[in-house]
C-alpha cells in the first residue's frame, strides 16, 4: 500500500516537473492514468482543469470537471452505503440526528459539501458559460 502511494507522489512529482518544463501534453498523460487508477485523485483532475484552461480547451476541461464531479459523488454515495450497509440501525439514528440538526436536506443529502467539489461545481459554471457565449 505504502509502494502505490510513493509511486502516485512520483508520478505527481513528474508530471508537475514536466508542466514546468512546458511539456503540457506529456503531464496530461500522467494526470490521465493516475486519474484512471484512482477515480478520486483531486490533484490530478485539478492539474488537468489548469492545464486545460491555459490551453483554452473549455470543452475537454468542461468534461474534466464533470468526470471528476461524478467521481466525488460516486465516492461519497459508496462512503455512505457502506456505513448503512455496516450498521443500519446506528446510520439510521446518525441520519435522523444530522436531519434535525439541519446538516440533511428533506431529500436526505448533505447540506455542507466538500470545498473541493464546490469549487469543481463553480469552475464548471464557469466554463459552461464560457462556451455559451462562444456560441
Amino acid at each position: 500500500m505504502a509502494k502505490k502511494k510513493v509511486a502516485r507522489k512520483t508520478r505527481m512529482d513528474e508530471a508537475r516537473q514536466l508542466e514546468k518544463e512546458g511539456k503540457s501534453a506529456d503531464a496530461l498523460k500522467i494526470y490521465r492514468s493516475l486519474a484512471r487508477r484512482k477515480p478520486l485523485n483531486a490533484d490530478a483532475y485539478s492539474r488537468m482543469m489548469v492545464i486545460l484552461r491555459k490551453q483554452k480547451k473549455y470543452e475537454a476541461e468542461l468534461e474534466t470537471i464533470q468526470q471528476a464531479i461524478a467521481a466525488a459523488e460516486k465516492a461519497i454515495a459508496s462512503n455512505q452505503q457502506a456505513f448503512d450497509d455496516k450498521d443500519r440501525d446506528s446510520a439510521t439514528l446518525s441520519r435522523k440526528l444530522a436531519k434535525s440538526l439541519g446538516l440533511l436536506s428533506d431529500e436526505g443529502l448533505p447540506v455542507y459539501e466538500e470545498p473541493q467539489l464546490r469549487a469543481w461545481r463553480k469552475r464548471e459554471a464557469v466554463v459552461e458559460k464560457r462556451l455559451e457565449s462562444r456560441r
